[in-house]
């Protein structure tokens, strides 16, 4: 007569024990990662999309009032992907010095930019390999260089130097980006490499504002007019990308 009602006593704890577990388990199940962010074929489509961060070296030479130098230096950028489109803010700062085998540094300069990158042409997983992606880019934006010159040590000649100064130009650019997916990302979602080319060029006509330096006393140089000049620049930048 007792083992009935202890029966249903038993039946009714699996039931109510039943209940509190089901909406756990269903609530488990809304928390799983989107499915996208996890490559099921490492060979399907790119998706290039996330917040993109660049470092690196930048090498090349600088054109200043018709004078040669060799810069060689650091870049950074940073900004969204989308797509095929690539917005960045970005920085390079590089030591200006005497072209060939010299020491001799004569100044720095400091960029800052706002550029817009395509990729024009891509290389899929299926003709490099499993989750690799080759693209040809192309870029274009707009900079602000500041220009800071070194006035020379007692050891060095007497040199006539420019005065400090910015510029405003354009900068147009090309390059190669190896890009690697990673089939489960915890929180970053691709590795690359990046190599490209930088061009800038600004014409002005102002008088050449300089001064003489013999170690640490200098001189105001004489102000002359002249023709119009134009300077130029192309930096190599060899850059880690990573993208989230």
């Amino acid at each position: 007569m007792t083992a009935i009602p202890r029966a249903r006593w038993g039946l009714g704890l699996g039931v109510l024990c039943l209940g509190f577990t089901l909406p756990a388990i269903a609530v488990a199940d809304e928390a799983q990662p989107p499915s996208k962010r996890w490559v099921e074929d490492p060979y399907e489509p790119h998706e290039t999309v996330g917040p993109n961060v660049r470092v690196g070296s930048a090498v090349g030479w600088v054109i200043h009032d018709d004078k040669t130098y060799t810069a060689l230096g650091g870049a950074a950028s940073v900004g969204p992907r989308i797509g095929r489109f690539t917005l960045e803010a970005g920085y390079v700062f590089a030591e200006l010095t005497e072209p060939g085998p010299s020491s001799l540094r004569h100044g720095n300069i400091n960029r800052l930019s706002a550029n817009v990158r395509a990729d024009l042409i891509r290389l899929g997983s299926r003709s490099l390999g499993p989750n690799s992606m080759l693209a040809l880019y192309g870029e274009a934006g707009l900079a602000r260089q500041f220009h800071h010159w070194y006035k020379p040590s007692f050891g060095e000649p007497m040199r006539e130097i420019p005065l400090d100064a910015a510029r405003s130009f354009a900068v147009f650019g090309f390059g190669l980006n190896l890009d690697h997916r990673l089939e489960q990302p915890l929180g970053l979602a691709r590795v690359g490499w990046q190599l490209g080319w930088q061009l800038t060029a600004s014409g002005r006509e102002d008088p050449m504002n300089t001064i003489v330096c013999r170690g640490p006393q200098c001189v105001a140089g004489p102000i002359v007019p002249r023709s119009p000049v134009r300077d130029t620049s192309l930096l190599v930048t060899s850059t880690l990308a990573f993208t989230w």
